[in-house]
């Protein structure tokens, strides 16, 4: 039987972190715990949450991509452009920019075998260097091609169309992850590197598909940033890649590799996002937030030891007094 701090222990962080910040900011905010409030950070998660699962699927295999919010920014940006020139419809040419831009990434690391760090860190300034090149000067680029608030602000349900479409393409990636030979093959990737050889499958392109699919979120997340937006803002995302990684991490995505679960990397989303509504209504000032969600973040770290070391205890003790054979 796996140890049981390897398997659930870890997913259970991020849930138990969502309790203790709801109870905490509801005794220090009045109107933290209300319907309203709640509904608001259901409407606010959905961008975070596709740049948290996109993340995830790169730290599977033991790597990284800092370069999310920058391929949301310029994705967003270039999928408003074209939905201006050819219709709304064509708003989802940010997907295939993002999954471009993952595919570069993917092979440079996979195949060039560069570092996750120096991969990513390039795309980051070339990806920013691009979207101000494509503006000209940086700013918003107004959707002129339909009015997307109400997909953006109407709720259907208590959320909102683009939360439904979010929601939907995560559960896409719970079945690629769990039901589909690359999601099997993304895992072993990441927790036993050699094993995939022997099944016949290729490391270097299973770790394209994982950037692929990085990529591919943060440009489906763009495109959700620009209709909400209503303008593409090639100059925004700054941030929402340590976000991303945050969550991931919280949501029990190992960084050694080799665990992940896409429900349990969306409760990370939410927590980040409770940690940042909570700070807003409190009317923390922004330089202090940023101080206060890296420290949730490093609690949120040592809550995961300490919960595996107490249930990897409690399974010891079960075995030996023979619950478990």
């Amino acid at each position: 039987m796996r140890p049981l701090s390897d398997s659930g222990a870890r997913f259970l962080v991020a849930p138990a972190s969502i309790l203790a910040a709801s109870v905490l900011f509801g005794l220090a905010t009045p109107g933290f715990l209300t319907l309203d409030n709640g509904l608001s950070i259901a409407g606010q998660i959905w961008i975070l949450a596709l740049l948290a699962v996109g993340q995830m699927f790169a730290i599977t295999v033991r790597g990284f991509d800092i370069s999310v919010g920058a391929v949301a920014a310029l994705s967003g940006t270039l999928g408003v452009m074209a939905a201006n020139a050819f219709g709304l419809p064509a708003l989802l040419l940010a997907v295939p920019v993002g999954l471009a831009c993952g595919t570069v990434n993917g092979w440079l690391i996979g195949r060039a075998r560069f570092q996750p760090i120096v991969a990513t860190l390039g795309t980051v300034l070339a990806v920013k260097g691009l979207a101000l090149l494509v503006t000209g000067d940086g700013q918003a680029v107004p959707l002129a091609a339909g009015d997307t608030a109400g997909l953006a602000f109407d709720t259907v349900l208590g959320l909102p169309p683009l939360g439904w479409v979010s929601l939907a393409c995560i559960l896409l990636a719970h079945l690629v992850l769990r039901h589909v030979v690359l999601g099997r093959r993304l895992l072993m990737l990441g927790s036993n590197p050699e094993a995939v050889a022997l099944v016949g499958g290729s490391p270097w392109r299973i770790e394209l598909r994982a950037y692929q699919l990085c990529g591919a979120f943060a440009g489906l997340a763009g495109a959700l940033m620009a209709a909400r937006a209503g303008a593409g803002l090639p100059t925004e995302g700054a941030g929402m890649e340590l976000q991303s990684i945050a969550a991931a991490v919280i949501g029990g995505t190992a960084l050694a590799g080799g665990r992940a679960n896409v429900w349990a990397v969306l409760a990370g989303a939410t927590f980040v996002q409770v940690v940042l509504t909570g700070l807003n209504l409190s009317g923390v000032s922004p330089f202090f937030a940023q101080i206060a969600v890296g420290a949730v973040i490093i609690a949120s770290g040592l809550m995961d030891r300490g919960l595996r070391f107490l249930l990897s205890r409690l399974f010891r003790t079960f075995q030996q007094k023979g619950t478990f054979q």
